[in-house]
């Protein structure tokens, strides 16, 4: 029996070795099935978010639209150099990434011209956003198919891993967009977070829906008020401006702090125009947050036919200066950019000036780098006048933006123009007399969405044509809605002095505060010219409280 049986033995000792090899055999199909479905994934989901992005026209914007693998899904929409919202419209494992690319103005000025309604502009963009998915989501998936069947065939040269790896794909593609339409929360779009400057797009933003027309209004008004200025203004123009009465005076408009407000610009046309403005001097903060597609904004700077000098202010970016830049070549060369203590005439009279050290259109940190940082700005422009000086070339004004650059200038030029608070004020100090200018663009069409504009502030400077130095200073104030006032004020330099205050010891670095209304009536003057009431206020020890930029 024993020995009859021992043939069996045999087959069973044969059996147990191919038992296991079928076993092994069976484990090395699964891992390499299983290394066939990474690389396929690895590879689409590499694909997709290089490779699978598509740009859509979403309204009048363009935009860029790609899926990125992602544990947490959900929107980021990227409006650069402003930050980006988050958007928790879906849970992952995908997520959508919109960059903003440009906005085409033309069809947005059309789009508000048509005077379309919410409910259509709503349609509209739906329809837009609908589109742009269903592009992204088929350029994706074809993009991951043929991503994950190329890099299987690459890998394990066999039709059959191809076939698992875009079956595998295609799989987790469909898995991934159910989830993601089961996931959806439609209030995601009304509970967006805010990064980068976009902190403050709550504030910025606010009720927009009647901005339109109180920008009409608000423009209606300061065009009736330019004219009342241009009035005044004749008044004014027969008196003799100070002390070197008979002379020819250098007359120089300065500005400061316009914040992409038009009518500042339309103001200064007419001023220029009018009054035999030999050029104007800007101290800074032309743009709200320095992005470009604010650039377009300073177009009219061009226009304006005289010379025109710009410092770079604290809401001004690198590509603000550039666009002010390059518009040197619409006006003849007429614009220039005066930055580390670069110098430049007007009629005779010498400007130096330099641009504000810090970039920040929105933080109100105020700590002792910021007050470091400005005094060194204003100490390196004092070097720069001193220099000029030794060489026979001395500068009449300093232009600098914040009030801090200003004191270091003391005792090194006679008159230092600066800006940023929004308030008019003036001290003297030694031979210095430090002059600082209003929002001449009243802080900005921003104030329309969450109160009213200040009053449009600038002025016109007059200097000896003989020596360059300051005889008298005509202060113009206009008024926006609700500031039915346009009025234009002589002080003459003589008066700075008898009035006299001392420069702060301490300046205030916090974001400017709004301007308090401006002066109301007709013009302060005498027939003299040189008794006039102050109009400047002296600087107070306390800063004013910061408002929002």
């Amino acid at each position: 029996m024993i020995a009859v049986r021992g043939s069996s033995p045999g087959r069973g000792v044969t059996r147990g070795p191919r038992a296991s090899v079928a076993r092994a055999w069976a484990r090395w199909a699964w891992l390499r099935a299983s290394a066939v479905v990474v690389v396929a994934v690895v590879a689409a989901g590499a694909a997709v978010a290089t490779a699978g992005a598509t740009t859509a026209s979403v309204g009048p914007v363009d935009a860029r639209l790609v899926l990125q693998p992602s544990l947490r899904g959900g929107t980021q929409v990227q409006v650069p150099p402003l930050g980006e919202l988050a958007l928790a419209t879906h849970d992952g494992p995908l997520r959508l990434r919109v960059e903003v690319e440009g906005l085409r103005l033309p069809e947005a000025r059309s789009l508000l011209a048509r005077g379309t309604t919410a409910a259509s502009v709503g349609d509209e963009l739906t329809r837009d956003v609908r589109g742009a998915l269903v592009a992204l989501a088929v350029r994706s998936v074809l993009v991951a198919l043929a991503a994950a069947a190329l890099a299987t065939l690459l890998v394990f040269r066999r039709a059959r891993a191809v076939l698992v790896g875009t079956g595998a794909v295609l799989v987790v593609l469909l898995a991934s967009g159910g989830a993601a339409a089961a996931t959806a929360n439609s209030r995601a779009l009304a509970e967006p977070r805010y990064s980068g400057l976009l902190t403050r797009a709550p504030a910025l933003v606010g009720d927009l829906t009647s901005v339109g027309s109180r920008f009409t209004a608000y423009q209606t008004r300061v065009a009736a008020l330019t004219g009342s200025v241009s009035r005044l203004y004749s008044a004014l123009s027969g008196l003799p401006a100070g002390a070197a009465a008979g002379d020819d005076d250098v007359r120089v408009l300065w500005v400061s702090d316009v914040h992409n407000n038009p009518e500042a610009y339309r103001l200064m046309a007419t001023l220029v125009a009018e009054f035999d403005v030999a050029g104007v001097v800007d101290t800074g903060d032309s743009s709200d947050f320095g992005s470009a597609a604010e650039t377009g904004l300073l177009a009219p700077v061009a226009g304006l036919g005289v010379p025109y000098l710009w410092v770079r202010g604290n809401h001004d970016s690198s590509t603000t200066q550039a666009a002010v830049e390059a518009l040197a070549g619409p006006s003849d060369g007429l614009v220039r950019v005066l930055d580390d203590g670069e110098t430049a005439e007007i009629a005779g009279v010498r400007f130096a000036g330099t641009g504000d050290p810090r970039f920040n259109p929105s933080s109100l940190v105020v700590n002792d780098a910021a007050r470091a940082q400005l005094t060194s700005a204003g100490e390196a422009l004092g070097r720069s006048l001193e220099s000029s000086s030794e060489a026979g070339e001395p500068v009449d004004v300093a232009l600098v933006h914040e009030p801090a650059m200003a004191l270091p200038l003391v005792g090194r030029v006679p008159l230092v123009l600066d800006g940023h608070t929004h308030r008019r004020a003036a001290a003297v100090d030694g031979d210095t007399l430090l002059l600082t200018q209003g929002s001449s663009g009243g802080a900005g069409l921003r104030s329309l969405v969450d109160g009213e504009p200040t009053p449009l502030q600038m002025s016109v400077l007059h200097f000896s044509a003989a020596d360059g130095s300051l005889l008298a200073v005509d202060d113009v104030t206009v008024g926006g809605v609700g500031l039915d006032s346009a009025t234009v004020e002589r002080r003459t330099a003589e008066s700075y002095r008898e009035d006299s205050g001392s420069p702060e010891e301490e300046p205030a670095l916090e974001e400017p505060a709004e301007p308090a209304d401006g002066p109301t009536g007709t013009p302060a003057f005498t027939p003299g010219g040189t008794d006039v009431p102050p109009l400047l206020p002296e600087p107070t020890s306390s800063p004013s409280s910061p408002s929002s930029p």
